[in-house]
């Protein structure tokens, strides 16, 4: 099953959000995108997570379908010091929920947990030196990502159900030898002569002054 674009840009706003990070760029948010991809495809069988053709560009992976969403309504520019120009969306305020399975969520909250608010040079250097698809990407081509490693496969526990009913059936045989019940073990009640001494609000001892003096000079 494949996600829509715009619900995976929101989430990544929303953990942004919830996590306290200040919201994405658009170079950071494709470098996000791209990652959930990659590691969504590595875990299904290279499935991918949404619709979205990952090529090689001028500032690495990004999909065509992103162009229109980028250029949207949603998207708002802001001027930095210098002249840069830096756009991110701006979603109206909502009730902060999801529509997306919690996999999916998981996923979008480690990357931007992992992601989000390191330097963009170092989630860059991660992209292109650490993913597979990129690692003998050649410009403006496709990313090929039937190179990717996929997860190792988790193996269920086995049980031996037989050898378990042996177990419960020693143990049983061994509480019914002993005499054991689920009432505990009953201790009859010791009178201890002094056992004011153990009275929280009873008055300490006083010490000698002396003992005090040698402590103190230690």
């Amino acid at each position: 099953m494949q996600f829509e674009p715009i619900d995976l840009i929101k989430e990544v706003y929303r953990q942004t959000k919830l996590l306290r990070m200040h919201p994405p760029y658009v170079t950071r948010l494709v470098k996000l995108l791209y990652l959930a991809d990659v590691e969504w495809r590595r875990a299904h069988g290279g499935e991918p997570i949404a619709n979205l053709t990952w090529k090689f560009l001028h500032f690495g992976p990004y999909a065509n379908e992103l162009a229109d969403l980028l250029g949207g309504p949603d998207v708002e520019v802001k001027e930095l010091e210098h002249g840069k120009e830096v756009r991110s969306f701006n979603f109206p305020d909502d009730d902060g929920e999801t529509t997306l399975p919690s996999e999916v969520v998981s996923l979008v909250r480690q990357l931007v947990s992992n992601w989000g608010d390191v330097p963009l040079n170092k989630l860059l250097d991660h992209v292109y030196f650490d993913t597979e698809p990129m690692e003998n990407a050649k410009r403006y081509e496709l990313l090929d990502f039937s190179v990717l490693i996929a997860l190792p496969a988790v193996k269920k526990p086995l049980f031996n159900q037989a050898k378990i009913a042996e177990l419960r059936k020693a143990v049983t045989s061994r509480v019914k030898d002993l005499h054991l019940t689920r009432n505990g073990i009953h201790i009859p009640s010791i009178e201890v002569s002094g056992e004011g001494f153990w009275d929280d609000e009873a008055d300490p001892l006083p010490l000698p002054s002396d003992i005090l003096v040698r402590h103190s000079a230690e």
